[in-house]
């Protein structure tokens, strides 16, 4: 069991998102806040820390770029993150790739209108090694009628990914569209 825990504990919940990672996200979206960061980690201009609590504030109006803090609490950021799209926001979450968790279940297969799972594992903050954990991108945003396109990229993460390096299905209220 040591061995098992070592892979998926950390000393802190705070894994910072490589920039080039963001960047790439953020030409396809123009992000205009991270409701998750540190002062010294922030990806936007606007940006909430634990102290001012992204869970407590209005995104609706904004575009969102969310790496929560892991370790046992995604499921609100996962909800927020719907919640906030329903009123108008979109939000990008960068999450672990946990597929079993309910709120995979709960709020992402049946409302998330794009699903990346990411060939490869993430290279976080100035960390020497890659994360221990497979990462996912979820989108959330506003209309989106149950419809969800789930894509895997063939390419690692360290490589441009383009419209021929990816393999889509799409599903209608959690289900496989015919």
């Amino acid at each position: 069991m040591a061995l098992i825990k070592s892979m998926v504990s950390s000393k802190n919940n705070n894994w910072e998102t490589p920039w080039r990672f963001f960047n790439e996200l953020n030409k396809e979206f123009n992000f205009t806040l991270d409701p998750c960061a540190k002062p010294e980690t922030a990806k936007c201009e606007k940006y909430y820390t634990e102290e001012t609590n992204g869970l407590d504030k209005d995104w609706s109006k904004d575009t969102v770029f969310m790496n929560p803090p892991y370790g046992g609490h995604t499921r609100d950021w996962i909800e927020k993150a719907l919640d906030e799209s329903r009123k108008g926001a979109t939000v990008v979450c960068l999450i672990v790739s946990s597929s079993d968790r309910s709120y995979w279940h709960d709020f992402i297969f049946p409302y998330a209108s794009e699903i990346r799972f990411i060939r490869g594992r993430i290279k976080f903050g100035d960390s020497k090694f890659t994360a221990p954990f497979a990462s996912a991108i979820v989108i959330f945003e506003r209309d989106n009628e149950g419809e969800c396109e789930i894509v895997h990229y063939n390419k690692s993460i360290n490589k441009r990914w383009g419209e021929e390096d990816k393999t889509t299905l799409n599903l209608k209220n959690g289900k496989v569209k015919a």
